[in-house]
């Protein structure tokens, strides 16, 4: 919307990144956090500007650790049950983001969790080219399931 005469005349200045213990301290005394996870600090990303963007949805992160969490042990019915939460228009590239933070931490333990972030980068393009939603939500909560499941897990 800036005419580019202008942009041609700025200058961009890059800011490090807050340190996650500055961060977490500001986020609990000045933003209203009652507690952060280290899955959220991480998504903050070094940013106090994301952490006021994602407080109204503090509880929905908390959720969507949970699931992943317990993902491996739940049947299929089970997990699209408790993931209705996760069909959220409005702020699903938070919640896609917050997804790829948390089973990377994962993947720390388990490489297959490493293996479900193929699945959110689909649904990311497959969201961007104007896909399903629904289906989109579906196909990523199915695919990550199955790859998580040790019933249905095939090398």
């Amino acid at each position: 919307m800036i005419l580019n005469t202008i942009k041609s005349r700025c200058m961009k200045i890059k800011f490090r990144n807050i340190e996650n213990d500055v961060l977490y301290d500001y986020s609990i005394k000045n933003l209203g956090y009652s507690d952060i996870s280290e899955n959220l600090l991480k998504t903050f990303d070094g940013s106090i500007g994301k952490a006021i963007h994602l407080k109204d949805n503090q509880n929905k992160y908390n959720e969507i650790d949970k699931l992943i969490n317990e993902m491996e042990n739940k049947d299929l019915i089970s997990v699209l049950g408790d993931s209705k939460f996760i069909y959220d228009k409005d702020n699903i590239y938070d919640i896609l983001d917050y997804m790829t933070v948390s089973l990377y931490s994962k993947a720390k333990e388990n490489k297959r969790y490493l293996n479900c972030l193929k699945y959110i980068s689909e649904v990311l393009i497959r969201l961007k080219a104007n896909g399903n939603f629904d289906m989109n939500i579906d196909f990523l909560l199915f695919n990550i399931w199955e790859e998580l499941n040790e019933k249905s897990y095939r090398d």
